[in-house]
């Protein structure tokens, strides 16, 4: 059962392994780490003696004070590669490790005492998956591999027998009286084998061939249960007679979880929202992160305990049954089962559920995470969090930081509140009534105007004066009717840039629109082909006046000038975003990297960490690092240490860099249906020929340009056209293609998408 089973998934640990390896990296001294918000994101608990918990962090077995939350003793640093279960009174756990010398692959067990804290057993095993369940009575563990139980003395780590019946891990237990396994075997089929002969020797049925997912064995022995995720069906049978006793269905949503009472007269069951009710597939019925607590012989329901909080995914009773500890997506809760009230709640850590769901305050003082259900604030300073504030039943869907960092403006689907950064509290409720479904919200650079858009409809907000009825302008024209996303205004709130994409569902090309301000309308100006952003726009006004515009794609990020008429590229450079100019516009912060983007050239020192979000200044940076963490640098010194800027004197920056070193961009629109534009740049004279391939290397189209002079071809004047057929002018099918530039010595390679 997952209530004394924790597996570490291996995909899960590769990420988390990159996650670190970019958080923590080697710092040079122009960053400083100045702050760590958050704590490390639970992965399993388990009560201890003395008020204590064990906990399972990304990267430590953590012993933690019941009453206060606080760390107490590491009983393990855990690495790369590591798969636990722990016994059923939490007294010893087994971990898997796996390691490579070159090819080969070394699997070794570990057996540790808890109460000790010292390693008991080590040895090494083939076919080795995952550890799954210790024997309550004897010396034995389980182990699933190749569709088998293997069982093995952790004493002296020999095999002892093994069990064939392609199993599910999270159904795999002992009987308290260690003499059987129970298992579910093809998800349908609850069984019984004998430990010592292991003979299949029972079958527990009446559950009507529903797939299974977990099971639960009461301490006295009398009762088995089972569930069944999706159908939310429980199911109960005596464990001598193997008769059915009674079945329910739990709730309205899915079962995460089930548990005996100590005293084995309950049964409780957890149960949470399906992810198809919360994103609307399935009919809506309401919450359902609740436990419901069943008379374990009648099947009478006797209680039910639910909090605030939603999305439960785990549930531990406490040995004496006073207490229990419910996990959320967004905290952990200790419920007094008795007195029916919460004893402790474990918020802080910074929950990934949102698209950009953890900001910085543009002064660099205060961080914002934005779950589905919860605002919570943390103070840079301090490094605590001030605010934990729930939706109320609702759903929160984004959000923005005023520019002043007083006020944070979030999407509560049909309205955006304006709530107090300090406080919590609402202050405004906005109901954009043109507005369905909204999708994001911005504040202008100076706080006077709101963005609110959702799909088709665009409306801005003027915060000064919210009921004059002039505001707001709705519906914005834009020479066509996209669907909204990524809104970015310019410093001086002259422009407002966003990306689209048109209301078609067989166009998949990205647009970029620009809106300039007239008095206190805004005029929609022009758009242009952009590949899809991966993060918002963002603004610069370099050394002549000119403003900029940086576009982060998902390969690229592109620099245009806003001329009065139409934009210039005037750069691509290798990356992503999140993007943000330095002060005076020479330079681009971007994800990992800083660029002088006039040049096309990064700057190698000094180096900083990826970034999630920068301070308005550029001079805080917040950079995430495991689950439930993220870091925040002071980099105001690295701005001393870029390198000054020359004047150009009188030379176009579009011809600063374009002849620096050849390149081949990524085509766009990406995708694309039916054509697209191939950028390229040349640093000297060359005859240039594109070669259009399938992925598995046949040609399907040439294009010849002939002799091309050096420069740069990244506008879609320049670019070379594709209109997506083969050398026979067929059309080609939907999917990868690769495109190769030949141009005498330089040859490269990039990958595009046709979508039909």
């Amino acid at each position: 059962m997952k209530s004394r089973i924790f597996h570490f998934k291996n995909q899960l640990q590769v990420y988390i392994m990159l996650a670190c390896l970019v958080g923590v990296q080697d710092i040079s001294v122009a960053s400083e780490l100045i702050a760590t918000i958050g704590q490390p994101l639970f992965k399993w608990q388990a009560f201890l003696e003395n008020n204590t918990i064990l906990r399972i962090a990304p990267k430590q077995i953590q012993i933690v004070d019941a009453d206060t939350g606080n760390v107490v003793d590491v009983l393990l640093n855990l690495t790369y590669g590591n798969d636990l279960v722990f016994s059923s009174n939490t007294s010893h756990f087994a971990i898997l490790s796996y390691s490579y010398t070159g090819k080969i692959r070394k699997d070794t067990v570990e057996i540790w005492d808890v109460n000790a804290r010292q390693k008991l057993a080590e040895w090494e095993i083939e076919n080795g998956d995952e550890v799954v369940a210790f024997s309550p009575t004897h010396p034995v563990l389980a182990i699933s591999g190749n569709r088998e139980i293997y069982l093995w003395n952790w004493q002296t780590g020999e095999q002892v027998g093994s069990i064939t019946g392609n199993f599910d891990d999270d159904t795999v237990t002992f009987t308290p009286d260690g003499r059987h396994l129970i298992a579910v075997s093809n998800q349908v089929n609850t069984n019984m084998w004998d430990v010592e002969t292991f003979d299949l020797v029972g079958h527990f049925e009446g559950n009507n061939g529903s797939r299974l997912d977990g099971v639960a064995i009461s301490p006295d022995g009398k009762y088995i249960a089972a569930f069944d995720e999706k159908q939310e069906g429980v199911y109960v049978w005596n464990m001598d007679s193997r008769d059915l006793l009674w079945d329910t269905k739990s709730g309205k949503g899915e079962i995460s979880e089930i548990a005996f009472s100590p005293d084995s007269q309950q049964l409780y069951v957890a149960t949470k929202t399906s992810e198809l009710h919360r994103r609307g597939y399935q009919p809506w019925t309401g919450w359902d992160d609740k436990v419901r607590v069943w008379d374990a012989k009648s099947g009478q329901l006797i209680d039910t305990i639910s909090t605030e909080f939603v999305n439960l995914d785990m549930m531990i009773l406490s040995p004496d049954g006073r207490t229990v500890l419910l996990q959320y997506s967004d905290a952990v809760v200790l419920w007094d089962i008795e007195k029916k009230k919460s004893l402790q709640v474990w918020g802080d850590f910074v929950a990934r559920s949102c698209c950009n769901a953890v900001k910085l305050s543009p002064d660099g003082k205060t961080v914002v995470g934005l779950t589905a259900h919860f605002i919570k604030v943390w103070d840079v300073a301090s490094q605590q969090m001030r605010i934990l504030t729930s939706a109320d039943g609702y759903m929160y869907e984004g959000f923005a930081i005023s520019p002043d960092s007083k006020k944070i403006a979030v999407i509560k689907e049909p309205w955006v509140e304006i709530v107090d950064i300090q406080t919590g509290k609402v202050e405004t409720q906005i109901y954009p009534e043109s507005v369905w479904f909204i999708r994001d919200v911005t504040f202008s650079s100076s706080g006077r105007w709101l963005t609110v858009a959702g799909g088709r409809d665009l409306v801005i907000f003027d915060m000064q004066d919210l009921d004059n009825p002039q505001f707001p302008q709705r519906n914005l024209e834009s020479g066509t009717i996209p669907g909204y996303d990524k809104f970015t205004f310019s410093q001086d709130d002259k422009y407002l840039a966003a990306s689209a994409w048109p209301n078609n569902n067989n166009d998949y090309t990205y647009w970029m629109l620009l809106w300039k301000r007239e008095g206190e309308t805004f005029i929609f100006q022009y758009a242009w082909v952009t590949p899809e952003l991966e993060a918002p726009p963002a603004f610069g006004t370099i050394g002549d006046g000119s403003t900029v515009l940086a576009a982060p794609g998902e390969e690229d990020i592109q620099i245009w000038e806003l001329l009065s008429d139409k934009p210039q590229m005037l750069a691509t450079l290798d990356g992503e975003g999140p993007a943000q100019f330095s002060p005076d516009g020479r330079y681009l912060y971007a994800s990992a990297q800083i660029w002088d983007w006039q040049t096309s050239k990064p700057v190698n020192n000094p180096s900083y960490p990826s970034f999630e979000d920068i301070s308005q200044d550029g001079s805080v940076l917040l950079s995430y690092t495991i689950p439930g963490q993220y870091h925040v640098y002071d980099i105001k010194h690295t701005l001393t240490q870029l390198p000054t800027a020359v004047e150009t004197k009188g030379r176009k920056l579009v011809t600063l860099g374009q002849i620096k070193r050849n390149q081949l961009l990524q085509n766009f629109p990406n995708p694309f249906n039916p054509e697209t534009w191939i950028p390229f740049q040349l640093a000297k004279n060359r005859n240039v020929t594109i070669q259009i391939y399938t992925p598995a290397g046949n040609l399907v189209r040439t294009l010849s340009l002939g002799m091309r002079s050096a420069g740069n071809y990244s506008s879609q004047s320049k670019a070379i056209h594709w209109d997506g057929r083969n050398n026979q002018g067929e059309p080609v099918s939907s999917g990868i293609y690769l495109y190769t530039i030949n141009a005498e010595d330089f040859s490269a390679t990039r990958k595009m998408l046709i979508r039909k």
